[in-house]
């Protein structure tokens, strides 16, 4: 008995793609779009449908063997068809495919710029939603530290009714470390996006709330070290908290390793980050950074985790896994070699602000991480400060000595005496 072959394959024609459309991808909450499926070689087509999970690799069946190519869809995912017909059936190629989101399930990317900044500046807040269309507003939260359930509570910002059709906002004279979340929101009533992750600028405030220490005192060290970090201030608890250099944020009491207000790290490669101490109802301290060098066999640069005051001396040094401090080092300032004899030690009698940016050193042919060294400039230098008082001072003592002349000048003409 001879076999039945469809036309297509026998190479009459060339075998068509099914193609998917969709005017809208995002489903409103409680509602759902409408997937469109057709071919376009001829009528008489029946539609497969299949739906794959977004972190899913395969693709499943839903519908098979549909009249029409429609499908009205409630559940986000990633969508694809086909056409069938004949008998036996003939299957055309699968469609295109088209992602689908629940509006709950868009998680918003907030940037914020600068991340660091002096104290009065102002910081923008950029809120991007994928996919992007139309009808989106904009809301933005301060997040405020909850140390009983380890997590943040969310202030949303006032007078921005006018701004939240626009995806970004700035924040005037900002002068101490915040972190903000935002989310979008479309129709009415609005259907909101889920929350960004918070994202954080870190002020240089001459006076946080805290002062965070840690013991040893540098930046950089190696993998599997132990070090403290240590907070103080006023109040009644404070959690260490750091965000890695991919952006992952963690808590030391979420890790069991607060003991009161300090947190002891064995430290691995993924602690290399930005610290602080945060506490109810958001407050933070200073930040420092900590770089962690995973080659045991390399060697690091030991400098201060805090910033340098202007006009005070500063030291580096270079060391090995043992903490044995190593002669014969060349030191780097911003990757331009700062002598040409080498030394065990870098030296500065009085640091000025041109000393500020990125050390590094190298021995032997190896190189530590490099790490930025920040110079605070004093509000008021003792010499600066004193002038006020001695002006004042000089003129009080020069009024009364012009006083005590017209006293003397005026008791010696009234007995006839000249003065020259």
């Amino acid at each position: 008995m001879a076999q039945y072959m469809h036309p297509f394959q026998k190479g009459i024609g060339k075998k068509p793609r099914a193609k998917l459309t969709a005017k809208e991808t995002i489903i409103p909450a409680g509602g759902s779009i409408t997937l469109n499926c057709s071919v376009s070689s001829s009528a008489g087509w029946k539609f497969d449908w299949f739906r794959q999970e977004v972190e899913d690799h395969a693709a499943h069946l839903i519908r098979n063997n549909e009249p029409d190519g429609v499908l009205r869809v409630s559940e986000g995912g990633v969508y694809s068809c086909r056409g069938e017909r004949g008998n036996p059936d003939f299957y055309t190629k699968n469609s295109n495919k088209v992602s689908v989101w629940k509006t709950g399930d868009l998680l918003p990317v907030l940037s914020v710029s600068p991340s660091w900044l002096s104290p009065g500046a102002s910081v923008t807040l950029s809120c991007e939603v994928e996919p992007q269309s139309a009808g989106w507003r904009f809301f933005w939260y301060k997040a405020v530290p909850e140390l009983s359930s380890r997590s943040y509570s969310l202030e949303l910002l006032p007078n921005i009714s006018s701004r939240t059709e626009q995806n970004s906002y700035i924040l005037h004279g900002q002068t101490h470390t915040a972190g903000y979340v935002c989310r979008g929101g479309r129709g009415d009533p609005v259907d909101l996006t889920a929350y960004s992750e918070v994202k954080f600028f870190w002020s240089a405030d001459p006076h946080p709330a805290a002062s965070l220490s840690v013991s040893p005192d540098r930046v950089q060290h190696f993998n599997s070290d132990s070090v403290s970090l240590s907070c103080e201030g006023n109040s009644a608890e404070w959690r260490v908290k750091w965000i890695t250099e991919t952006g992952l944020l963690y808590d030391c009491f979420y890790w069991r390793n607060m003991s009161r207000s300090t947190c002891t790290i064995s430290l691995r490669s993924y602690h290399s980050g930005v610290y602080w101490c945060e506490s109810e109802p958001g407050l933070f301290s200073n930040i420092v950074n900590i770089t962690v060098k995973e080659d045991i066999n390399g060697i690091i640069l030991v400098s201060p985790v805090h910033p340098v005051t202007e006009g005070d001396p500063f030291t580096l040094s270079c060391r090995d896994k043992e903490q044995k401090l190593l002669s014969n080092v060349f030191f780097y300032h911003n990757n331009k070699l700062i002598h040409n004899d080498s030394r065990e030690e870098l030296k500065i009698s009085a640091v000025s602000k041109s000393d500020e940016g990125f050390y590094k050193c190298e021995h032997s042919g190896k190189e530590s991480p490099q790490s930025w060294m920040a110079v605070r400039v004093p509000l008021t230098s003792p010499v600066s400060s004193s002038l006020p008082v001695l002006l004042i001072a000089g003129i009080f003592i020069g009024l009364i000595l012009i006083i005590l002349l017209i006293f003397l000048c005026c008791c010696r003409w009234s007995k006839g005496e000249t003065f020259s």
